[in-house]
């Protein structure tokens, strides 16, 4: 598998150039069909200096602390109103608690760094059929200038998604029975506020409250027990980050997780 890890630009241009083409020796395309998402692991980065970098590059930065947001710094121009900016602003950080969530639109490609399950996650949303090794390098030097650096990003591994309005990825089949689609969606969107506002989920930062429905005679995954806030025999409510939404899922003694239900007046 190849990889690689970014940290010095020089030298990450030009190994960049060298590692990312086909086997058969011919150049990597993206199309405008599809978005592609790179594992990039784990990252050692202090939050407030890259909201301070953000900042500086004019980007909109909104912080999160428990059930309340500040707007760190409004956008250039536009509402500043949060949900216009969650879903419009051209330069995004999201802080929430020890997670980020950055998203911007280049030339060439509208990118998105976020948590996963194994660490960061790379969105690579083209605008225009665009060269890996061009859009990739674009995207990594204006990273670099954030202070995001030492990414170990899989050039082997990357997921390419196709955009498709009515019906989206299909679910694993160890998730369909455990986990609700909308959720699992959500975590493989595109975008995950503008998915999020389709949807009518109600996101917090980068949390959401759900319900998990227990095994009968199990017990809660002792490492989720934190995000517990309301529990009953059967059910539990939980406020969980996006990203640990399939691990939840996963995890023994867990039945199904889903969207808590909303009352409709008869």
């Amino acid at each position: 598998m190849r990889r690689m890890r970014f940290a010095v630009r020089g030298a990450m241009l030009a190994l960049l150039a060298a590692l990312c083409v086909a086997p058969a020796g011919g150049a990597v395309s993206l199309d405008a069909q599809s978005y592609y998402c790179f594992d990039i692991g784990g990252i050692a980065l202090s939050i407030q200096t890259l909201s301070t970098a953000a900042a500086e590059k004019d980007f909109a930065v909104l912080a999160y602390s428990g059930n309340s947001v500040s707007v760190v710094r409004g956008p250039s121009s536009g509402s500043d109103n949060v949900q216009d900016i969650l879903l419009s602003a051209e330069r995004l950080l999201v802080i929430d608690g020890d997670r980020f969530y950055l998203r911007a639109t280049n030339a060439e490609v509208t990118y998105a760094v976020r948590p996963a399950s194994g660490g960061l996650e790379l969105v690579l949303s083209p605008a225009s059929s665009v060269d890996l090794v061009e859009a990739l390098t674009s995207v990594m030097v204006e990273l670099q200038d954030l202070g995001i650096v030492g990414m170990d990003l899989d050039l082997d591994g990357y997921r390419s998604v196709a955009r498709n309005p009515f019906k989206g990825p299909a679910e694993p089949q160890d998730l369909i029975a455990k986990l609700d689609y909308a959720l699992y969606g959500l975590t493989v969107a595109e975008d995950w506020f503008a998915y999020a506002r389709q949807k009518g989920i109600a996101l917090l930062g980068l949390r959401l409250e759900v319900v998990l429905e227990k095994i009968p005679g199990e017990t809660l995954p002792v490492a989720f027990r934190a995000l517990v806030t309301s529990e009953s025999e059967g059910l539990a409510s939980l406020v969980v980050p996006v990203d640990q939404l399939v691990p939840l899922a996963r995890s023994a003694g867990v039945g199904y997780v889903r969207l808590p239900y909303v009352p409709v007046a008869p």
